[in-house]
């Protein structure tokens, strides 16, 4: 095995050139001096161990400010390793603390781990360095909507979407466990004449009503108001139809004109849905245009605080006392 040369530094070999640059140098105008000043038999072997021992202090000098410089280099870069390490211990006691309290929060709380597990890994996956821009910013704007609903939910006990919302009304829907009682306006689910074109011929509709229809299967009682702002409505092909779908697959359904409303709720009549009675949604829709053209569902509103879900179980009640079946 052939033995290394040990490499040395560029920046090395300029350093000891001069020092030996200018211990000659100063060792050679040292014995010119000591030569000129000393009168002796052996005044060049003066001359010579003065000069050699000036040489020698001087190359000391050299190195010592060498030795003192890089020191002074090295305590310079040990305190900013110290504040890095420093810095990137604190930062990851930070994260475990952080993941050790989130992971606490999961276990606390009924959320089942594997899901926030589940949704962490293919947030983390879908929005990786090897996905396109465009995708990482879908990615990241829907962890953000997410994350912003959870807090608004967690935080107020309400959650807005701006328009019509369908993947929270299909979700409850669709988890329901006990009981779906529902306010229908007509001014919400019908066109200004006719059910025809109204919320239950679209896709989210049908959907929602299929939904409903595995609810009373599995013994979930459905009940449906639908509250009339004309008399003749209720007396349409399009709403009767509507009644004949929802009647056969075992959906409780109620009518009742908005002038027989008891009269301490017709002022604050609302298109909501309670699920369970304990978290309802309700849709808000723009005022009525009068031509022809259905309102436009401005947002949509989950509610979870005990208090308003109360109050609204007990208007429902109070409606479904006054509403009658159809005759």
């Amino acid at each position: 095995m052939t033995e290394r040369t040990p490499k040395v530094s560029p920046a090395l070999v300029p350093r000891i050139v001069r020092k030996i640059l200018v211990t000659v140098l100063v060792g050679g105008m040292s014995y010119l001096v000591t030569n000129a000043f000393i009168s002796d038999d052996n005044d060049d072997l003066w001359s010579l161990l003065l000069a050699t021992f000036i040489s020698g202090v001087i190359f000391v000098v050299q190195f010592l400010v060498d030795v003192d410089a890089q020191l002074d280099a090295l305590r310079q870069e040990q305190r900013v390793q110290h504040r890095s390490t420093h810095t990137l211990v604190a930062d990851g006691f930070a994260t475990i603390h952080r993941s050790g309290e989130l992971y606490g929060l999961i276990e606390a709380s009924a959320m089942p781990t594997d899901v926030v597990t589940r949704f962490a890994h293919n947030a983390a996956k879908a929005g990786g360095e090897d996905a396109p821009e465009l995708v990482r910013k879908l990615v990241h704007h829907e962890v953000e909507r997410v994350s912003r609903f959870l807090k608004e939910l967690g935080d107020t006990g309400r959650a807005i979407y701006e328009g019509e919302d369908r993947e929270w009304l299909l979700a409850l829907a669709l988890n329901t466990q006990t009981s779906l009682d529902a306010i229908s306006l007509s001014t919400v689910d019908a066109r200004e004449t006719e059910f025809a074109g109204g919320f239950w011929m679209t896709d989210l509709g049908q959907r929602y009503l299929k939904i409903q229809r595995g609810l009373v299967r599995r013994g979930v009682g459905v009940r449906r108001i639908f509250i009339m702002d004309r008399s003749d409505r209720q007396e349409s092909e399009s709403f009767r139809r509507v009644w004949k779908w929802q009647t056969e697959i075992g959906i409780d359904v109620r009518v009742l004109a908005d002038t027989d409303a008891p009269p301490t709720l017709r002022g604050s009549l609302s298109d909501f849905i309670l699920f369970d009675d304990v978290i309802y949604y309700e849709s808000n829709p723009s005022p009525q245009r009068g031509d022809g053209i259905a309102p436009m569902i401005l947002s949509t509103i989950v509610v979870g605080d005990q208090e308003k879900v109360r109050e609204r179980a007990e208007r429902f009640r109070e409606l479904w006392g006054a509403a009658s079946p159809l005759a």
